[in-house]
């Protein structure tokens, strides 16, 4: 049966906290305490405060807010937010600081991956050498060549009078069996042997070089037994270095409403999942403002965007990174924005920011915008313009291809913040974010309103 127990010592507004999972510490009054303990952060949001209960770090001190300079006469803006470091807001740095430390280590498995796979090729390498291989041995041949130009007789004996065994041409060569005689060479014929006279062939010699080759063979005949036991503690290593990784790099945080937050939060993905099913969204990277109105079909500003496509339901911004509710996600070209229930996080590269939806501003409008691509299929067009316009709105004849362009009333979403936040989306289906980022807002507002006890 399992057991557990709790009891609190007071002092003030410190606390001293006893239990079956250890001794914690917390400091605050009802409804904002924060926690430090050997668990993870806990985040309680209602509507009367929100509270958290985590392993608190040294203090941070803010970050002074980025300022912005506008030469006179400037033309191009570009729209974009200032560096990473510079955007959380002083609510969240004990957060943003304990989550880039977690970023920042470097994977025990993934380091330790490259030393085993070195320490396996220097084991093959070493488990074989280099041999020489005789393919042919070096050889002296001795045989006999007939040297007379009418050729000469090979006899049964070494005699004139012997029976002729065959009769040789000029250079026909045979294998010497015997020199032993002074007049007559011993040579081998067919399957047998016979005579011929010395006055008529020479003793010659045939050399042959030694022919080899470089050949590999194992030199360590337990290699096969050294691979699987490799093998298996590679696998068995790796496997706990991954849960000495979780351990370092997992971050949990929490989630508990009470009633009134989860009606405002209840809609939460639902919202997001109404914008993210635009036909066509967008970043607007810069804008810049035009006087040539004739060749940009009227317009007085150009801007230059960029399609979203990398937008999530619910993704964690580190591995091992553990919740307990949906998380959107929005990648932007530079920028990847995750919505928690209460604060924004911003990653870029590998560095994190955050942002407490009390501190961030969105405005949104509707605006009409020359579409000169394919159209979306939820735009709502509200008038036609030509590429190539004459002062009077019609098209203009001296240009040849003059296409009619339609002019579309889009949502467009600015997302602000006194350190440095500056990102416009715009959305082809009108309204499509107004829901989502009226839900920020809502949040913002009690954030603000209750005063809550912040990490």
């Amino acid at each position: 049966m399992g057991w557990s127990f709790r009891k609190s010592i007071s002092a003030g507004p410190f606390r001293m906290n006893f239990s079956k999972s250890g001794v914690s510490y917390s400091v605050g009054g009802k409804g904002a305490r924060i926690n430090t303990g050997p668990r993870g952060t806990y985040v309680n949001l209602s509507a009367y405060g929100i509270s958290y209960r985590q392993k608190v770090s040294a203090p941070v001190s803010p970050l002074s807010p980025p300022s912005f300079e506008t030469s006179p006469g400037e033309r191009h803006n570009n729209i974009t937010s200032a560096a990473v470091e510079e955007l959380t807001d002083t609510d969240s740095q004990s957060f943003i600081t304990e989550l880039n430390q977690k970023c920042a280590k470097v994977s025990y498995a993934k380091g330790a991956k490259l030393p085993l796979l070195l320490l396996l090729a220097v084991l093959l390498f070493s488990s074989w050498g280099k041999r020489d291989r005789i393919i042919q041995p070096a050889t002296d041949t001795t045989f006999v060549r007939v040297v007379a130009v009418n050729g000469a007789n090979i006899r049964k004996e070494p005699n004139v009078k012997s029976r002729i065994l065959e009769t040789a041409t000029y250079d026909q060569k045979y294998i010497l069996l015997d020199t032993s005689n002074r007049q007559w060479l011993k040579v081998g014929v067919s399957d047998s042997s016979g005579y011929v006279s010395r006055d008529l062939a020479e003793i010659s010699h045939l050399s042959y070089d030694e022919v080899k080759e470089e050949e590999s063979y194992l030199v360590n005949e337990y290699l096969g037994y050294e691979i699987v036991l490799w093998i298996l503690g590679f696998v068995f290593l790796i496997r706990w270095l991954k849960r000495v990784d979780r351990k370092r790099f997992t971050m949990e945080l929490h989630y508990a409403m009470d009633d009134k937050y989860e009606q405002v939060y209840q809609q939460f993905k639902a919202h997001f999942v109404t914008f993210s099913r635009s036909s066509r969204i967008w970043q607007y990277l810069n804008t810049q403002r035009t006087t040539d109105y004739k060749r940009h079909a009227g317009a007085g500003n150009l801007i230059r965007r960029l399609r979203i496509r990398g937008i999530s339901e619910n993704k964690i911004p580190i591995p091992y990174f553990v919740t307990n509710v949906a998380i959107p996600y929005i990648s932007l070209h530079n920028l990847e924005l995750y919505f928690l229930p209460e604060r924004l996080l911003v990653k870029r590269g590998s560095a994190f920011a955050a942002i407490y939806y009390k501190n961030l501003h969105i405005t949104g409008r509707v605006t009409d915008f020359i579409e000169s691509d394919m159209l979306p299929g939820d735009a709502r067009v509200v008038d036609y313009t030509w590429q190539y316009v004459n002062k009077s709105g019609g098209p203009d004849r001296r240009f040849n291809n003059n296409r009619k362009l339609p002019v579309c009333a889009y949502s467009e979403y600015t997302f602000t913040s006194d350190t440095g936040v500056f990102e416009t989306i715009a959305t082809s289906k009108q309204s499509a974010m107004d829901d989502f980022a009226g839900f920020i807002l809502k949040i913002g507002a009690l954030q603000e309103r209750v005063g809550a006890c912040y990490q």
